[in-house]
C-alpha cells in the first residue's frame, strides 16, 4: 500500500514563503529605493538561507543546545523526576520524532531558487 502525501501543508508553506520574498523585494526596492536586483538578491538570500536552517535544525543540530536548555529549565522549575538522564535518550527521542515531521525546507527552497533565477535574468537584463 502506497503512502498518499499531503501536499496542503507544503504549498502554504510555499505561499508564505512567497509572500515573505515579494515583502522584501517590495521593502528593498520600492521603500529603500535600492535597485531591483539588490531587492531580489536580500529576498533569495533571507529563503535559502531560512531553508537551510530549517533543514538543519530538522537534522538535529541544535539537538545539544535544546537538551540543555532543557535540563536547565527541568532543575530550576520541576519538581518531576528527569524523563531524559542522558543526552543519548534525549537524541534517540527526537529522532523518532523527527521521523514523523515533514520536510517544510523543500518548499522554502524552491521559492528561493525561484527567486534566485529571477535575480539573474534581471541582473543580466538590466547590465
Amino acid at each position: 500500500m502506497e503512502k498518499k502525501i499531503n501536499l496542503k501543508p507544503y504549498i502554504i508553506t510555499g505561499i508564505i514563503s512567497l509572500i515573505l520574498g515579494i515583502f522584501i523585494f517590495i521593502l528593498i526596492f520600492a521603500i529603500l529605493k535600492k535597485p531591483a536586483v539588490d531587492g531580489l538578491a536580500f529576498g533569495t538570500l533571507a529563503l535559502l538561507s531560512s531553508s537551510g536552517l530549517i533543514w538543519i535544525a530538522r537534522e538535529g543540530f541544535f539537538d545539544i543546545f535544546s537538551y540543555g536548555f532543557r535540563q536547565l529549565g527541568h532543575s530550576m522549575f520541576s519538581k518531576k523526576p528527569n524523563e531524559f538522564n542522558n543526552y543519548a535518550g534525549y537524541k534517540e527521542y527526537k529522532n523518532e520524532t523527527r521521523e514523523k515531521r515533514s520536510k517544510y525546507y523543500i518548499s522554502v527552497a524552491i521559492v528561493g531558487a525561484v527567486f534566485l533565477l529571477a535575480t539573474i535574468i534581471v541582473f543580466i537584463v538590466l547590465r
